[in-house]
C-alpha cells in the first residue's frame, strides 16, 4: 500500500474511529477486521504481494487505450479523483492509479462498510506499528 493510501485511511479513521466505539461487533467484523490488518502486514513485510491482477478484456482495451492517449487518461482520472473528493493531482496519473481510484470508487459506492473496515484496519495497523 502506497504511502498516500495509509495516509489518506489515517485521515479517514481519525474522522471516524469505530475501534474506539464502546459497542462489540458480533456479526463477524472483528474477525474481519483482523484479517485485514494480518493482510496489511503480510503485504508490509513482503508475504504478500502488493499487488492485484483482474482480467477483463474490455477493461483492459480501455486501460491499454487510455495509456496511449494521455489526455484521456487525465480526463478519466481526474473525474474519478473529483468523484471520490480528492485533490485534483494529473502528476500521478497512470494505469495503474485509473484502476485504483476505480475500484475505491465502486467499493465507495457499492460496499461502504468495508471500505470503512479497510480504513479501520489500517489505522490499527499503523497504531500497532508506530
Amino acid at each position: 500500500m502506497s504511502d498516500p493510501d495509509l495516509e489518506e485511511l489515517r485521515q479517514q479513521t481519525q474522522r471516524t474511529d469505530r475501534l474506539a466505539e464502546p459497542d462489540a461487533r458480533d456479526d463477524g467484523t472483528d474477525d474481519l477486521l483482523e484479517d485485514l490488518v494480518d493482510a496489511l502486514a503480510a503485504i508490509d513485510s513482503g508475504e504478500q504481494a502488493k499487488t492485484f491482477a483482474a482480467r477483463d478484456e474490455s477493461v483492459t482495451a480501455l486501460l491499454s487505450t487510455l495509456d496511449d492517449r494521455q489526455h484521456d487518461l487525465e480526463a478519466v482520472g481526474t473525474a474519478l479523483q473529483g468523484a471520490l473528493g480528492r485533490e485534483i493531482e494529473t502528476d500521478s496519473l497512470d494505469r495503474s492509479e485509473i484502476v485504483r481510484l476505480a475500484v475505491r470508487l465502486g467499493l465507495r459506492e457499492a460496499a461502504p462498510e468495508y471500505l470503512d473496515l479497510l480504513a479501520d484496519a489500517s489505522g490499527e495497523y499503523a497504531r500497532r506499528n508506530v
